[in-house]
């Protein structure tokens, strides 16, 4: 089964947010497979039921960070464009079962592109990838109606983001030197496609996809409600 492999590059925030949920979408309605890798300006992710009380709003307004609610749990994310962002959309058929061994599935292949490209990498339970000792990833998931859709950050370079948070990360540039983009990004690809055995095709969202990123966008991922309600 070869599984679609989407690079976006930089996308606006919440419409990246629309259209990862509208490749899982898609995937129920027949759509193939997909990975879809891409990077955001500054941007705060909270957790699906995370309590919005955490954050403050007028600082995160003040220093230009937009924030969003994303499809899945967990906590606190800061993005920025020196990190990438990978969405994989499966049946959940080419998962393991477990949510804890499908997201050390999912880190043990970005540990393994961390060490193609000659980093010393370890995956630390539940959801995290160290790279020299030091966080440079972390990863989610959600499950519904046969699919799943796991998720994860890569910080190729550190851009002022995670301070805004308080956070301690590393990144590939302080472990590896300066690194392409692109290079991280191919080794990213090359490790998941190896993990599934089978090809990742470059490729496109559908129309249909598009059509229903808008509307996600605008009934959920726009609505002040929705970010701010909980």
């Amino acid at each position: 089964m070869t599984v679609r492999l989407i690079s976006s590059g930089l996308v606006a925030p919440r419409l990246s947010a629309a259209l990862d949920h509208a490749l899982l979408e898609g995937l129920r309605r027949g759509s193939p497979p997909s990975m879809h890798i891409y990077r955001r300006p500054p941007t705060v992710s909270m957790g699906y039921f995370q309590r919005s009380a955490s954050l403050d709003r007028d600082a995160l307004d003040s220093a230009g960070v937009t924030v969003l609610r994303r499809m899945s749990g967990g906590g606190t994310i800061c993005n920025d464009h020196g990190q990438l962002i990978y969405t994989l959309a499966l049946p959940a058929a080419m998962v393991p079962q477990g949510r804890g061994d499908a997201l050390l599935w999912a880190c043990g292949a970005v540990a393994d592109a961390l060490r193609s490209l000659g980093g010393e990498a370890e995956v630390k339970e539940p959801n995290d990838v160290l790279l020299h000792g030091k966080k440079v990833s972390g990863n989610a998931q959600i499950r519904g109606g046969g699919s799943v859709a796991l998720q994860g950050t890569l910080i190729i370079e550190k851009k002022g983001c995670a301070d805004i948070l308080g956070h301690k990360v590393g990144s590939l540039r302080e472990s590896l030197g300066p690194l392409p983009v692109e290079k991280a990004e191919a080794a990213l690809a090359a490790s998941f496609s190896q993990l599934l055995g089978e090809e990742l095709r470059p490729g496109g969202f559908s129309r249909r996809e598009r059509d229903r990123a808008d509307e996600l966008l605008r009934e959920r991922y726009d609505d002040e409600v929705f970010i701010w309600g909980r």
